[in-house]
């Protein structure tokens, strides 16, 4: 008997003591977890002028308007279009016979758009029902002369975070040249084909044809 009780003394004695061990443990700080490092930048292994050493065109580095500052785009607006894909030969022609015009079209309808935040900005709220049918009508618009002036390509490669390499596809980029007179003309019957109503709206949408120049007079 005297055993059995020296035995449970014991196994209380023991909890006591690691219960005891326990609280006084200081709490485990919470760590960080580690911050991943980004993969490396992307590597252009090939582009148009590898081969024979030729220069990079000078219109990346530019932006539309500064094209179209210069005198060999005089009577044209300039857009230039980017797009990505694995097959060069296959993006090409998706690029120039189903993107470029309407890569064009809601280039237009941008431009457009601008012109009349900034010219009738105190009106603007009062535009937008306005605005917005006529940059529908811009939008659907087509654009005689339109041509492909130049391209260029650079086939590049991606890394994942652990530097081993993850997709390669071409960055295939094209300048777009349109006459003028064929935009205006786009734009003008955009504001042909939606009247103003009041006085003001009158007065607002003039303001904005005048921003966007001499070829909607």
């Amino acid at each position: 008997m005297k055993k059995s009780i020296i035995f449970g003394l014991l196994l209380v004695l023991l909890a006591g003591a690691f219960f005891v061990g326990c609280v006084s443990q200081p709490a485990k700080e919470d760590t960080a977890k580690p911050t991943l490092a980004p993969p490396p930048p992307p590597q252009i292994i090939e582009s148009k002028v590898s081969d024979f050493g030729g220069k990079v065109p000078d219109w990346l580095d530019k932006t539309v308007l500064e094209l179209e500052k210069d005198k060999t785009y005089d009577g044209f607006y300039v857009f230039v279009v980017d797009e990505s894909g694995k097959n060069l030969d296959g993006l090409k022609t998706y690029a120039k016979n189903f993107v470029a015009a309407d890569a064009v079209a809601k280039m237009v309808s941008t431009r457009v758009e601008s012109k009349f935040v900034g010219a009738a900005a105190g009106d603007k709220d009062m535009l937008e029902t306005y605005m917005e049918n006529v940059v529908k009508t811009v939008s659907k618009a087509n654009y005689s002369g339109l041509r492909v002036n130049d391209e260029f390509w650079v086939k590049k490669r991606y890394f994942n975070q652990d530097g081993s390499v993850d997709k390669e596809e071409y960055r295939y980029l094209f300048l777009i040249t349109v006459p003028k007179k064929a935009v205006d003309d786009a734009v003008k019957n955009g504001f042909d084909s939606v009247k103003p109503v009041t006085k003001e709206e009158t007065a607002a949408v003039d303001r904005v044809k005048n921003a966007w120049g001499d070829g909607l007079d």
